[in-house]
């Protein structure tokens, strides 16, 4: 994910210079070495911060890539506690490890932290919530799932077919059918015109199926 910079040219020759100070004093001088101090230290910084995500990138990869869980969580949680996009996707990887030790209830809380944090990309807080309200599912909380997605259901959201799914998995798990079918249904209708997914389409058909018995 490393940053694309371009390299700052370095225009103003001794000539260059020597020539602007005749002509225009020491002020003209002074400002323009203001600027080229100004570039330099954005170019600088730009290159410190390429260099922080690469080193970031290898942390995470090294981290995640670690074969004893405590070790491997230790890492990410070092991780995550510095921020960033891999800051973030160390939550992810720790909220997995969470899930599949059987602490679903850790698990979505982490999930929950990160779309809270207005510091996050809103498709990687998004895509948390979705994941936080599937556990809610699992754990026996079906009308939280439905409140955590609810606004993820509207038009143009990027995980509006997903939080359809949710919402009529959560109104099953609620015991009612007939607003689980209709969700399917419009679930179903989406699939097909909206953002054309045979997943959702045939789950959708396999849950509409179900509940017409």
């Amino acid at each position: 994910m490393a940053d694309i910079f371009h390299e700052v040219e370095e225009d103003l020759r001794r000539d260059q210079a020597a020539a602007l100070w005749k002509k225009y004093g020491n002020y003209v001088i002074g400002g323009a070495l203001v600027l080229v101090l100004a570039v330099a230290g954005q170019w600088g910084w730009k290159e410190y911060s390429t260099r922080r995500q690469l080193q970031a990138s290898a942390d995470f990869l090294s981290a995640a890539a670690t074969a004893d869980a405590a070790q491997r969580d230790a890492a990410l949680s070092k991780l995550a506690s510095e921020g960033g996009t891999y800051g973030v996707l160390s939550r992810f990887r720790l909220a997995e490890s969470a899930a599949q030790a059987g602490d679903k209830a850790r698990a979505r809380d982490i999930l929950g932290e990160i779309s809270k944090n207005a510091g996050a990309d809103k498709p990687l807080r998004d895509l948390a919530t979705i994941e936080a309200a599937l556990l809610e599912l699992e754990i026996g909380k079906p009308q939280n799932a439905a409140d955590m997605v609810k606004d993820l259901t509207k038009e143009g959201e990027p995980y509006r077919l997903s939080a359809m799914e949710v919402t009529g998995l959560a109104q099953l798990a609620g015991g009612d059918k007939a607003k689980a079918k209709s969700t399917f249904e419009e679930l179903k209708k989406a699939a097909d015109t909206e953002a054309p997914n045979a997943g959702f389409g045939q789950r959708a058909d396999q849950m509409i199926n179900r509940l017409a018995d």
